[in-house]
Order: structure tokens, then sequence, then C-alpha cells
């Protein structure tokens, strides 16, 4: 109760210097671990007095929140359970595969999103009207959303739960500079081979003409049905948003230069810890020699593991000294080791800091590992699919842990893996370390995240921070006109001498001739 106390004082303060705003949040991912991030957002624009309306397939459903409307889009998450989304990203070994996954999975699901009748009365309804909109940028999915900001005439902020993709850095004319700052589904990390640079120069031009010429396109003749034809195209859209917001922390993602109008925000999700439920405290507890959590997260779950890969690693835990807690997403789990306590869903935060958890098994999801270095806990990566490989990469790269493969398991190398991490002090330490990187910052992501979209609201967008960049063209940008020109300057002056020498060569053979006659 304090807590809402002060929030609303603190709201009502506000309120002297800034009217409150009506926005609109677009959140539209079924995804638990994207949601959180942007949760403590719009709970907070809520309490500090603006009139917030969500579109969320996982609403608060918090009475204490009177100036939040939420747009509950639940059944996206049905949507991407019947196409197999999660299985067809990590079996997918082609970077076009996934990236095509994404986009045809995005648009099959904001197309039903936009049919909802909660959702088709914002734009339908011609009296509504917003002073902000937000929308959630998610590599290619969500480009139709960016209608909203047509239709109200309203400045828009993108934020991400994670790193964009190279076309969300174009929109505001921010470097993609293929070998200093590679896209995040290259899963490239730390230093990078010649190869890999190959790799990374060749996928900037192919997802370009991929998106601008068959994506972007596609996604454009969508929104019109349902935002009307007089839209402008949706490219030019991207290009008005005032303000990008990036989830992304200084240990595992590699710094980058970044123009004015784009803000990195972490630690989003990160809350003070509850207390845990008895059954849980008390396994806890009773774990002197300690505790291993084993958690792939909400997209990729234990459950629908094949077979092969749910023995082995079963064999592994059951040979560990120490207790196990394993998110297990159904009621029946085979051949249940004696050491394993199996639970469908766990306070991940406040397993994590608890005393006697001395490692965690993780599918290397960004919030996952920011909770883990928050906590003090060392991990066992496991990644399978979007940015998971190149965040397990860098946790071992500072040695804050290790990596197993799931795709060539063997119960050897899990065991192996866990209790060196477990036993081997170097992992905690620098784990430590790292924490003590990533929570010294002058404000809490939450706060930074607020300040600055008010900011915004303030200004009616933020135009002045806009980088000529995001106005250029490819060409432009690149100097290739410049570079031809010169080219073909230098081309012509070797020419020109090359005539002159042939022609100086002939005229002094014609003065001997003349001579010799």
């Amino acid at each position: 109760m304090y807590l809402i106390f002060t929030r609303l004082f603190c709201a009502l303060f506000s309120l002297s210097v800034l009217n409150a705003a009506k926005i609109l949040g677009i959140f539209p991912a079924p995804s638990i671990s994207h949601q959180i991030i942007f949760q403590p957002i719009w709970k907070e624009l809520s309490l500090r007095g603006h009139q917030v309306t969500v579109i969320t397939p996982n609403p608060l459903n918090d009475s204490m929140l009177t100036n939040l409307t939420e747009i509950d889009v639940s059944f996206s998450y049905e949507l991407m359970a019947n196409h197999d989304v999660i299985k067809n990203l990590y079996v997918s070994t082609s970077i076009f595969g996934k990236l095509w996954t994404l986009h045809e999975i995005g648009l099959v699901v904001n197309s039903y999103q936009l049919e909802c009748d909660n959702v088709r009365y914002l734009f339908d309804n011609k009296d509504i009207n917003f002073d902000l909109v937000i929308v959630q940028a998610l590599y290619t999915c969500n480009e139709i959303m960016l209608g909203f900001g047509s239709k109200f005439k309203s400045p828009v902020i993108a934020i991400s739960s994670l790193g964009v993709f190279l076309h969300a850095h174009d929109a505001v004319g921010n470097p993609t500079h293929p070998v200093i700052s590679p896209d995040i589904m290259l899963n490239f990390s730390g230093e990078l081979s010649f190869l890999d640079r190959v790799k990374s120069f060749l996928f900037n031009f192919w997802y370009r003409f991929l998106y601008y010429y068959y994506a972007l396109p596609k996604a454009d003749k969508i929104a019109r049905k349902y935002f009307g034809e007089d839209m402008p195209y949706l490219g030019d859209i991207e290009k008005n948003i005032s303000l990008m917001m990036l989830n992304v922390n200084p240990i595992i993602h590699t710094v980058r230069p970044n123009v004015p109008n784009v803000i990195e925000i972490n630690q989003m999700h990160i809350r003070d810890k509850k207390p845990l439920p008895k059954d849980l405290k008390d396994y806890l507890d009773a774990s002197p020699r300690g505790v291993v959590y084993f958690s792939l997260g909400s997209n990729v779950k234990s459950a629908n593991l094949s077979s092969n890969i749910r023995q082995e690693i079963i064999g592994a835990l059951g040979e560990l000294p120490y207790n196990v807690l394993w998110k297990w997403e159904s009621d029946y789990l085979p051949d249940r080791p004696k050491n394993v306590m199996t639970r469908k869903w766990l306070p991940q935060q406040d397993i994590l800091g608890h005393p006697n958890v001395k490692v965690f098994v993780t599918q290397g999801g960004l919030q996952s590992i920011e909770e883990a270095i928050t906590n003090e806990v060392p991990m066992v990566g496991m990644p399978f699919i979007t940015d998971q490989p190149s965040n397990i990469k860098k946790i071992e790269d500072l040695g804050m842990g290790l990596s197993v493969d799931y795709k060539t398991l063997k119960k050897e190398q899990l065991k192996k893996a866990i209790m060196e991490v477990a036993e081997n002090t170097k992992y905690k330490e620098n784990v430590q370390k790292s924490k003590a990187i990533l929570v010294d910052q002058p404000m809490k992501g939450v706060e930074k995240a607020v300040w600055w979209i008010e900011y915004v609201i303030r200004h009616k967008g933020a135009k002045h921070l806009r980088s000529p960049a995001a106005d250029m063209s490819f060409f432009e940008y690149f100097m290739v006109d410049v570079v031809l020109f010169l080219g073909g300057c230098v081309v012509l002056a070797l020419y020109l001498v090359i005539k002159i020498a042939s022609l100086t060569k002939n005229v002094t053979k014609s003065t001997k001739k003349v001579k010799k006659h």
C-alpha cells in the first residue's frame, strides 16, 4: 500500500508539470517472456496518471490501475501453437527459414488481432484519439501495427524486449556495421572470423532485399485492409518513429554506436523478492548441498522435448549430488529421479534469489540471464532459438557458465557441465563481477523508459533527435554515387594518360622518321 500511495503522489506531482496523456500501447507478441518487459511500463504510466489503453495477450487485470484499459488478445497463443512456431524456429537450420517463419506467423497473428472486436473499435470509432502510440518492435512481425500511428496522427515509440533487425535500425538512421554490429539472427559473438565477416556482409544486403521488396510491401497491403487506402506507405510510417527503445545490456550485447533517439534500457522486469510458497521454501531450505534449477523458459517448454533428449537430461540430473527443481509443464515426468521436484510454473526470480541455488540450467533467454546475474547464479546454457545461442556464447566468453548442445546432448556432457559450474568458484565470481557492472546505473530501466516516453509526449515527438541518415537512400548513405563518380574520374584520368602517352609515342616516332629522311 505504501508503494501505491507513493506512486500516486509522484503521479500527482508529475501531472502538475505534464498533463495526463492518452497513450495506446500495442504489444501483440504472444510470449510472456516478452510481455514481462512491457508490463512494468504500462503499469507505471497508468500510476502516473496517464490514460493508458493496451493491446496485449497478457493483461495485468489489476483493479488498482484505474487509468488502464487492457484489450485481451490471449487467443494469439493458440495461433502460435497451431502453427508450431517455436518448433519451426529451432528445427529450421537456415536463417531464411527462421525469418520466413517469424514474418509469416507475425502477419497471421496481427491480422487476427486486428479482427478482434475490441481492437476494431479503436480504429472504427472516429471519436477515439491518442496523444502517443507505443508499438512493440519485434523483428519482422509487427509492422502492420504501425498503422495506428498514422490513424491517430500521433508520435510513435517503438520498443523491443531485445535487439531489433536491420530494418528497424534503418528507420531511425542507426549505424549497422556488419562486423562491429552483426544482426542478432546471425548469432555471432566475440571476434568474427573472416568467413563470419563475409556472411555478415552478404546478410546485410540479402536481408534488406527480402524486407524492402517482399516483407514490407506484403505487410503494407494487409495494413490497408484495416487502416484504409489513404494510409501512407508503411515504410514511410516506419521512418517516422520518434524514438526506439532497446532492451539490451552491456554484459550480453556488443557495445554499438547509437543515434540520439535510440535508447538502451534493461532490467525492466527485475523486481524485489517475494516470499516463496511453503513447499518450495521447505524444499530449498532442506537442500544444504545445493539445488540445480532447471528451466527452458516460456517458449521452449521442457515437456515438448523429444524423448531422446528428455532421457539424457533425466539421466544426468539423477546422478547429481544435488536436489533439482525442474520447470516441467505437464502433470507427469516419466522416470523422474528421486532428487528431482517438478512444477508446471515456478517463481523464477524468487527461486534464483535463494542462497542454496548453485546452478541455473537455462535456455539462454535475455530475461533469464539478467535474473541469474542479478541473483549471482552461474549458468549452464542449452540454447534453442533466436538470440539464445549468442547469449550463451557470451556467458561462456565471460566465464559465467558453460554450454551444451541439445542436438548432440549426452547425459555425461550435461552432468559434467553442471558439476564444473557448481564446484568451481570462478563461475560465481565472474557472475558477481558482471552484476556489479549491470546494476551500476543512474536510474532503473522502468524509470528511464517512462522518462523518455514522457519526453516524447512533452515535445509532441522527437524529430529534433532524428538522424539525417534516416532520410537517406542506401546509395546516399554508403556514398555509392560518390564512389562511382570518383571511380569514373580515376578511369577517365587513366584513359587520358594512356591516350596522351600513346599520342606522344606516335609523335616521337614520326619525328624520328622525319629526321632520318
